[in-house]
């Protein structure tokens, strides 16, 4: 039976003494005190004694993130007028040290997406992206993680070299080669803590090859989610007395994974993707699902009573991650070294201040004032008649005032490029209306749009929504015509999802967004909101 880490039942938390505390690879003596404990190490279902019937009652807490992207630094909270610091890996040691406190027993888990957003994730070691990542969530002693899509971001080989650095497991037992093989590691992890034999079994994100490029994805595919596990869940629930699954569908897929997955004995599923901040558990057909919004603003918290081989009860929260009054007796220190080091390399390469914002510059799924702004910034970059961007490809909003290297990385994370495509007025009029569509039914955020315009036509019958008064550059679009229309290179790629059509032949200008949008910015020096309106008659959300 594997060690208890973090105490047995109605036992507190031990501190280890110095000469016993665990320090893997990246670790600092002394980092978090009372919050780095004994380490259970992951094992098989089969080193795992079966347990005793009607075994219990048992109380364990799950801690769970998600989709982090790489929020290790507080930041001023934005939806507040007071700016309170919130989030980063500071916070998060912190409030998890006050919360176990009350949790005899707990593991702590994280449902992917820990790459892509502040250029920490950037920095190399060893000529390995994300190693800043990987040090820091080692220093909290997590006990088990998920592969996301972005973590693909960097590419699969990176991705490969990576994740080996993390000190616990990363799972996607569904992303699999043209062999059917899994890439990543598939095996459940299977631990004991309080007294409760725990299975973690990990998925990824069903919707894999929609979000993410060819080329970042190559020859990989993705398993059916709902029988891989069902088949995982029969070989361990005999040894375990709660099963657990991570994923990183969004919050209306593992509704559906849970309807597909009733009777398996699945307990849990700790979910991502759709950055939901579920302030209570959701239970679907016996499942608890939930998840902790995004950027570390939050720790999910799960208090669960084992009894008999099932959950007896529960109670869920959110816990906010506020950085301000943290913990002074020390105990932060060697974590507080480790993250403000690596947020002054950050400082250093990203602090310049490129010019000034006017007013704020909100990001959304329907037209908004930044994607309008970097619609303009693509068209005129590329001297096109059109330029698009993809709302999910802006990834935080533009406060007034000083803009800097950081906010625009912060803003455009990934590394695309600009591109040109050549299309008739006919191939964009489909454009228009496939967006048009897609703004009325939410399937997914449109493309934000500049030097075109048109009207949303509401579908009669059951038809699909259309657009109507498609002007370009001012004047009604000419099916007949040629133009040029600039957009990130991902677009033109995921062509089925963005544009409504197969994807298109594309001249590649070499010059990245987040490039483009510094200098715009340095041209002007003070940038304002731009003419909005482009998109007219769409349904308030």
């Amino acid at each position: 039976m594997a060690a208890n880490r973090r105490g047995g039942p109605g036992g507190g938390p031990t501190r280890r003494s110095a000469p016993e505390r665990h320090l893997r690879a990246g670790w600092l003596p002394g980092v978090l005190g009372a919050v780095l404990l004994a380490v259970t190490a992951p094992v098989t279902a089969a080193d795992v004694p079966a347990p005793a019937p009607g075994a219990g009652p048992w109380n364990l807490t799950l801690f769970h993130t998600n989709d982090t992207h790489a929020g290790m630094f507080a930041r001023p909270a934005d939806w507040r007028d007071d700016g309170r610091p919130v989030g980063g890996i500071v916070a998060l040691a912190h409030h998890l040290a006050e919360q176990r406190r009350s949790a005899p027993a707990d593991l702590l888990v994280d449902a992917g997406d820990f790459m892509t957003g502040n250029p920490v994730c950037n920095l190399r070691e060893d000529d390995v992206p994300g190693a800043a990542i990987a040090r820091l969530f080692n220093a909290l002693d997590y006990d088990a993680g998920l592969v996301g899509n972005h973590e693909f971001d960097i590419g699969l080989a990176d991705l490969q070299r990576l994740l080996p650095r993390f000190g616990h497991p990363v799972l996607a037992a569904d992303i699999v080669d043209d062999q059917g093989r899994a890439v990543f590691r598939a095996e459940p992890v299977v631990l004991e803590r309080g007294g409760v034999r725990i299975g973690i079994m990990g998925v990824s994100c069903s919707e894999m090859t929609e979000v993410v490029a060819p080329s970042r994805f190559p020859g990989l595919r993705m398993a059916p989610q709902a029988p891989l596990l069902r088949r995982q869940a029969a070989e361990l629930d005999p040894a375990t007395d709660l099963l657990i699954v991570l994923t990183h569908n969004g919050l209306d897929k593992d509704r559906e994974l849970a309807a597909a997955l009733a009777g398996a004995g699945i307990d849990v599923i700790v979910g991502g993707h759709s950055h939901t901040r579920m302030r209570q558990p959701e239970l679907v057909e016996g499942i608890l699902i939930v998840q902790a919004g995004s950027a570390l603003t939050n720790l999910g918290r799960l208090d669960l009573r084992v009894e008999d081989d099932r959950v007896a009860g529960y109670d869920g929260r959110l816990v906010s991650l506020w950085a301000d009054s943290l913990d002074a007796s020390g105990e932060l220190d060697g974590i507080a070294a480790l993250t403000y080091g690596y947020e002054d390399q950050v400082r250093d390469q990203y602090g310049r201040v490129l010019g000034t914002l006017a007013t704020d510059l909100r990001r959304g799924r329907g037209e908004s004032a930044l994607g309008n702004w970097l619609a303009d910034v693509l068209r005129e970059a590329a001297g096109a008649d059109v330029g698009v961007i993809n709302s999910g490809g802006i990834r935080r909003d533009l406060p007034a005032g000083p803009l800097t290297a950081l906010h625009i990385h912060e803003v455009l994370p990934f590394a695309n490029s600009l591109v040109t495509v050549r299309m008739s007025g006919r191939e964009l009029a489909t454009v228009a209306d496939w967006n048009a569509a897609a703004q009325v039914s939410g399937d997914h955020g449109i493309l934000q749009v500049s030097g075109l315009e048109y009207l949303i036509v509401a579908g009669q019958d059951g038809a699909p929504s259309r657009a109507g008064e498609v002007t370009v550059g001012g004047r009604p679009l000419d099916p007949e015509a040629a133009y040029l229309v600039a957009m990130p290179d991902f677009v033109a790629m995921m062509a089925p999802v963005y544009l409504g059509c197969p994807n298109p032949r594309f001249a590649d200008t070499g010059r990245e967004l987040s490039g483009l949008a510094a200098e715009a910015i340095q041209r002007v020096g003070t940038v304002r909101a731009p003419a909005g309106g482009r998109i007219r008659g769409a349904p308030s959300r």
